[in-house]
């Protein structure tokens, strides 16, 4: 049974800063977001009969793997977002959608991101100097027959973050 080789690099382009007032109304500062690290899967293969899924953990860069898919290792890395340049030891919220799909170039063959965790919890505090480094994991599923090749988030998807 033959074996499909994939390769996932998630590079999250979009990134939506909103800012949310505290009561009573004060002013904030504006911090910045930034990638640092985009989120690598690995590389595997799928087998044509079954698919299976990607974990990669927000606390490590590691991953774990399920059903019918053969680790043939590659550049592992959970993403890495920095926050700079917020209030001192304010609290923030961090929130995104809960999937999206990738795709291979510009072909109609997409694979689904679920399950996205970071490695602290929500409401997360910034430090003295208002930043705050946050790690993130997935869940990628890929599909029995999925087509080999490269697939990427070409549009990326937005995370919000809230001053609480």
């Amino acid at each position: 049974m033959p074996l499909r080789m994939i390769s996932v690099v998630l590079a999250f382009g979009l990134i939506c800063l909103t800012l949310g007032l505290a009561a009573p109304a004060q002013a904030q500062t504006p911090f910045t977001l930034e990638w640092k690290t985009k989120m690598k899967f690995g590389t595997v293969a799928s087998d044509e009969a079954a698919g299976g899924t990607i974990v990669l953990s927000p606390a490590a860069d590691t991953t774990t793997i399920t059903g019918s898919l053969t680790d043939f290792g590659g550049t592992i890395k959970r993403g890495k977002l920095g926050i700079t340049g917020g209030d001192s030891k304010a609290f923030v919220i961090v929130s995104w959608p809960s999937s999206f799909t990738i795709r291979k170039g510009t072909s109609t063959h997409v694979m689904t991101v679920s399950n996205i965790t970071m490695n602290l919890t929500n409401p997360v505090k910034l430090s003295n100097s208002g930043a705050k480094t946050i790690y993130f994991g997935a869940t990628l599923t890929i599909g029995a027959d999925q087509k080999k090749g490269t697939y990427n988030d070409e549009g990326g998807f937005t995370i919000d973050v809230n001053y609480l």
